[in-house]
């Protein structure tokens, strides 16, 4: 079966999702939790970005151009 996937949606996603497994509470990431536009705390920037050019590297290393 054959799927397509964004990868730059999916690595975002990945690493959104282990960055709250790594700071264990979603709200403490951001500048301000109760906002309508939620911004990463500086720190947790810098760390989602590390993750997110891992997952965006792996993928595009496994994809298929079609």
């Amino acid at each position: 079966m054959e799927r397509k996937i964004n990868i730059i949606e999916v690595a975002s996603e990945l690493a959104h999702k282990k960055l709250v497994e790594i700071v264990g509470d979603e709200n403490l990431l951001f500048e301000d939790p109760e906002a309508c536009i939620q911004t990463y705390t500086d720190e947790h920037q810098d760390t989602f970005n590390d993750l997110y050019d891992e997952y965006y590297s792996l993928l595009l290393d496994i994809s298929e151009e079609l």
